[in-house]
C-alpha cells in the first residue's frame, strides 16, 4: 500500500509525539529515583556558607562514625554526636535526624545544634543512595523508612534498650520519619520539617510547575518507570496515610514561601494527624528547608517548647 506524503508525515509526527511523551515520563521518573546528588564536600561548603557558626561548632563536636547494615542489603554511614556528659543531663535521650533529597547528613547539623542544647545525643546518617551510604536508587521515603527503622534498632542495640528516642527529618527525611513512625511503638516524638504529604500529589505539582509538562499522561508514565526502578508506585509513598496512625506527639514545620513543597502539604499532614500535634509555618519568608535559617530564634523556640512540653509529661 502506497501512502501519500501527508499520511506518512502524520505517522511520523504521531511516533515523535509518542516518543516525546514516553521520554518525558521517563525523565520525570529518573529525576526522582536517580537524582543528581550533592557530594559530602559540596554539602559541607553549602552549610558553611549558610550557617558558618554551626559548621564551626560541628567541627568541634565529638563525633564517632560507624556503618549500619540494613535489611535491604547495603550499609548506611552514621555519625554519633554525644552530648557533653558534664552537663548532668539525661544521657539516655537520643534523636535520629534524616536529611533531605539529594543531600547528606550535613543537612542535619542545624537541627542537631538545637537538640544537643536540649540534652539529646544525636545520630546523623547518610540516607540510601546519598552521601557515603549504599543503595541503588532513591525511593523518596519507602525504603528510606525501612532503613530508618533499622537505624533505630541499631541505636537501641548499640546504646541500650531503655533509650528515650525521637526522630527528626527535613524534606524527604521528613516524609521518611512520618512514614516510619506508623508502626514503631519505640518512638517518643516525631519532628518533620518541609515534608510532602503524598508523592503522587507532589509529582503532579512538580510536573506542571518545574518541568512544564502536562500532568496527563506524563504522571502515569512516570509512575510506571518509577515502579520498574524501585518496585513501588507513587501511591506507596504517602506520609498522609502514615500520619493517620500516629500515636506520639508530632511537630510539623514549613517555610511560608516554599515553592518546591508548598506549605499546604504540612497543613494537610497536620489535619490528618491522629495524635498530639503542632504546626509551625514560618513568619518570615522562607523557601524550601530554610525555616531555621530565616527564623532561627523563633524556630528554636518552637522546637524547644515542643520538646519541653513532651518531656514534662
Amino acid at each position: 500500500m502506497n501512502l501519500e506524503w501527508y499520511e506518512l508525515l502524520i505517522i511520523i509526527v504521531v511516533f515523535i509525539l509518542l516518543f516525546l511523551i514516553l521520554y518525558g515520563g521517563f525523565f520525570v521518573a529518573q529525576s526522582i529515583y536517580n537524582p543528581k546528588r550533592h557530594s559530602l564536600l559540596d554539602t559541607r561548603i553549602r552549610e558553611t556558607q549558610r550557617t558558618p557558626d554551626l559548621m564551626e561548632a560541628y567541627d568541634h563536636w565529638e563525633k564517632i562514625s560507624y556503618t549500619i547494615e540494613t535489611r535491604n542489603g547495603y550499609e548506611l554511614k552514621a555519625y554519633y554526636l554525644p552530648i557533653e556528659k558534664h552537663n548532668n543531663l539525661d544521657v539516655n535521650r537520643f534523636v535520629i535526624i534524616a536529611h533531605g533529597y539529594t543531600y547528606t547528613h550535613h543537612g542535619g547539623i542545624k537541627y542537631a545544634s538545637i537538640m544537643k542544647e536540649l540534652g539529646y545525643n544525636v545520630i546523623l546518617y547518610d540516607e540510601r543512595f546519598h552521601g557515603e551510604s549504599g543503595g541503588n536508587n532513591c525511593s523518596l521515603g519507602y525504603y528510606e523508612s525501612q532503613d530508618l527503622e533499622d537505624v533505630i534498632t541499631d541505636t537501641f542495640v548499640r546504646f541500650g534498650s531503655s533509650l528515650y528516642l525521637g526522630t527528626y527529618g527535613e524534606s524527604m527525611g521528613g516524609a521518611t520519619v512520618i512514614m516510619e513512625q506508623a508502626n514503631d511503638p519505640r518512638l517518643k516524638f516525631v519532628i518533620a520539617d518541609s515534608s510532602f504529604s503524598d508523592l503522587t500529589d507532589l509529582v503532579a505539582y512538580l510536573i506542571k510547575r518545574r518541568v512544564h509538562l502536562p500532568k496527563w499522561p506524563i504522571l502515569g508514565i512516570a509512575n510506571i518507570f518509577f515502579k520498574l526502578a524501585t518496585k513501588k508506585y507513587f501511591k506507596d509513598i504517602s506520609p498522609i496515610d502514615a500520619i493517620k496512625k500516629a500515636t506520639v506527639p508530632v511537630l510539623l514545620l514549613h517555610g511560608s514561601s516554599d515553592e518546591f513543597i508548598p506549605p499546604i502539604h504540612s497543613q494537610k499532614l497536620y489535619e490528618a494527624c491522629s495524635s498530639s500535634k503542632q504546626l509551625y509555618i514560618s513568619t518570615n519568608p522562607a523557601k524550601h528547608v530554610e525555616s531555621f535559617m530565616m527564623n532561627r530564634e523563633e524556630y528554636k523556640a518552637i522546637v524547644t517548647q515542643f520538646i519541653n512540653s513532651i518531656d514534662s509529661k
